[in-house]
């Protein structure tokens, strides 16, 4: 077998997963200096790239991988506008953090490790570890923020630009949906005007909604006449299969079904589809049902997006038709705070923190069932700079939850902006420009770390005091500079900044935290504070723990409101 053979073609772009063999570095390593050569780079810059690719790799090698040929390891390098970005992950557990973290020859000059990283460490300008159930990551970068580099351009790369766009076009939709579901008080007129919008953006052979057989009967008599619904009842066989599906389900060809163990004879004919059930509130409305002819070869991913969030907008329209159909009032209420809390956990999931050796962050909550308002979301820009949100909105229901995914897309829309204040500023005026004269707000805390882990930015639209604790212990708050957002357009909102030395933490929470204390509200956030101030130095989890054993403690099981906690760690 040829080492070509041996080195297949990368499963991304610039990503090649081999087995743990020696003779495969140099290939690769030609590779690699071959894709960064063409730009404006020196040969001192690329005798250095040399080492390191090779110092990595052998390192992965032999203390990873062991050299078994048995094993695999991955090497994957990213070129940005001002960056290069090489790593390598092998099966093993990598050295200790504190050899990586050295600068320096180790003090034996016969050690058998170390020199290979302190070769890494001077060739590059940082370095970020990882360890996992999968191995040990290392990742280097080397910033050239003044010289143009060798941007890579090939068939895989120009995808995820293509699905990049596809998402900007899909948050584009859904800005214009929600604020049509807000208004609009008429389902039929809201569902047929979306179908007409997506169709618009994407020319498809049919778009309908299918009715499920649990669909309640309200929905079936307010749908039942419109030209791109079907009922179970009238659909050819095909589509009433299709319509009873309760999982998402895509296919470009027929054997894409077949192996989804979905055997419908007559999708022969049919091409590419897609189905999206239409859910809320633990009722099957039915599905949103898309089908292509097989010569028509749009590229699936700039729909998918847009189908999957027009989806989930119908299946909240939907709910709410459904509960405008219920008599008693109290019915009524706990059914549309149960359809919110579905709502929440289907377009408002909290995500797992971008990890980081410059920066902790612990995001936890638990949701009543009379609010379902609370959001909670922390994410990196395209420089790397961390950004955190903590936000509580006003009302409850459907219209909170709602409202709450309006400032999450508009959240994901700035966070190219380099301040915490510019930040909320502009979701304000997005926020505004959304709910017109409909008097809904959000109070909101941002915080902004730089990418370096060196300065932090803090700006309040009207939320609780966010504690500030630095590494001595002394707790000051970042308190709001306005009024929550979503009130008043023309706004400004004030930067807390402050310098990073390591050690520090912040803690976010909304009301739901301590609200719960029945005594008068001074004496409430009093007691909140002591109690934090005594936990402060405690792991998160931990903090978190307590926090919920007080309130179950003195309040009982159920919350009243949402509960929501971050904790934003900076190390030593």
């Amino acid at each position: 077998m040829s080492l070509q053979q041996l080195l297949p073609a990368p499963s991304e772009a610039v990503r090649y997963t081999i087995p743990a063999l020696p003779e495969l570095i140099e290939p690769l390593r030609q590779r690699f200096i071959g894709s960064i050569s063409n730009g404006e780079l020196t040969d001192a810059d690329l005798g250095q790239w040399e080492l390191v690719f090779q110092e990595l790799l052998t390192n992965a090698l032999k203390h990873g991988a062991r050299n078994d040929p048995t094993q695999s390891i991955s090497v994957e390098w990213n070129i940005t506008c001002d960056a290069i970005i090489l790593s390598a992950q092998d099966p093993g557990q990598g050295p200790p953090d504190a050899v990586l973290q050295a600068q320096s020859l180790p003090d034996d000059p016969l050690s058998e490790s170390g020199r290979g990283l302190f070769i890494i460490a001077n060739g590059t300008d940082e370095r970020r570890w990882w360890r996992g159930p999968n191995g040990f990551r290392l990742e280097v970068l080397k910033f050239y923020p003044s010289q143009g580099l060798p941007l890579l351009s090939n068939p895989e790369l120009d995808s995820v630009l293509d699905e990049l766009s596809a998402c900007y076009e899909s948050l584009s939709v859904f800005h214009r949906l929600t604020g049509n579901l807000i208004e609009s008080g008429n389902l039929r007129d809201f569902i047929g005007s979306s179908l007409e919008e997506f169709l618009s953006l994407h020319p498809l052979d049919r778009i309908f909604f299918q009715g499920s057989p649990t669909i309640p009967e309200t929905i079936r008599q307010l749908l039942g006449t419109a030209h791109w619904f079907l009922d179970q009842s009238a659909a050819d066989p095909t589509l009433r299969i299709l319509g009873t599906l309760t999982r998402e389900t895509v296919w470009e060809t027929f054997e894409d079904l077949t192996r989804q163990n979905i055997d419908i004879q007559a999708l022969r004919s049919v091409g590419a589809g897609c189905v999206f059930p239409i859910v809320a509130g633990g009722i099957h409305f039915g599905a949103l049902i898309a089908l292509r002819k097989p010569a028509i070869t749009e590229s699936k991913s700039r729909s998918l997006g847009t189908l999957r969030t027009l989806a989930d907008l119908c299946g909240i329209a939907c709910a709410n038709a459904h509960l405008s159909g219920i008599r008693d009032e109290t019915q009524k209420d706990l059914r549309e705070l149960e359809i919110a809390v579905e709502i929440q956990k289907s377009l408002l999931p909290i995500l797992p923190a971008p990890l980081s050796d410059r920066w902790l962050v612990s995001i936890y909550q638990e949701s009543s069932l009379s609010i379902a308002g609370d959001y909670a979301i922390a994410k990196t820009d395209a420089a790397g700079n961390l950004v955190i949100a903590m936000i509580d909105v006003m009302g409850k229901g459907v219209s909170a939850a709602l409202l709450a995914s309006i400032f999450r897309t508009a959240f994901d829309l700035s966070l190219h902006i380099p301040s915490a204040n510019g930040i909320l500023e502009t979701i304000n005026r997005t926020l505004c420009n959304q709910l017109g004269n409909l008097t809904m707000f959000i109070t909101c805390a941002i915080a902004r770390v730089s990418a370096d882990g060196k300065s932090l930015d803090h700006a309040s639209a009207g939320h609780c005091p966010t504690f500030f604790y630095q590494a001595d212990g002394t707790r000051t708050f970042f308190e709001p500079s306005g009024p929550p957002i979503g009130i008043l357009a023309a706004i400004s909102y004030t930067n807390d900044h402050v310098a990073l030395a390591g050690g520090e933490r912040l803690v976010f929470v909304t009301d739901g935290c301590y609200e719960w204390d029945r005594q008068d509200e001074d004496h409430g956030w009093q007691h909140f504070v002591k109690h934090m101030d005594q936990d402060r130095t405690s792991p998160p989890i931990e903090l978190w723990t307590r926090l919920r054993g007080r309130i179950r403690d003195q309040y009982g099981p159920n919350l009243e409101d949402d509960c929501t906690l971050i904790t934003l760690d900076i190390p030593l």
